[in-house]
């Protein structure tokens, strides 16, 4: 069984330019649905956010929009995205 890898999704820059964008403060990434295996992109957490989650050792809830579930994201997970913003915040 190979591994998926799971990339964060970036914000163009033009969204975060615009002070009316929904995706202002979000930052996407990829999370595996349990029930239909498909990686669905995950929106609504700020970096901030995100980072306290990892921190505090707290649930991040993922959703998908067509089994109509939501569950944490993996400890796999979890790991790979505290990769992916700490790249973002050396960048």
């Amino acid at each position: 069984m190979t591994a998926k890898i799971i990339r964060l999704a970036v914000v163009s820059n033009t969204a975060r330019q615009k002070p009316d964008s929904l995706f202002l403060e979000s930052t996407p990434f990829m999370s595996m649905c349990p029930t239909c295996k498909d990686s669905r992109s995950q929106l609504g957490y700020s970096v901030r956010t995100l980072v306290r989650l990892l921190d505090s050792n707290r649930p991040i809830e993922a959703y998908c929009a067509i089994c109509d579930q939501s569950w944490p994201i993996e400890a796999r997970e979890r790991m790979q995205l505290a990769l992916e913003l700490e790249h973002l915040r050396l960048s």
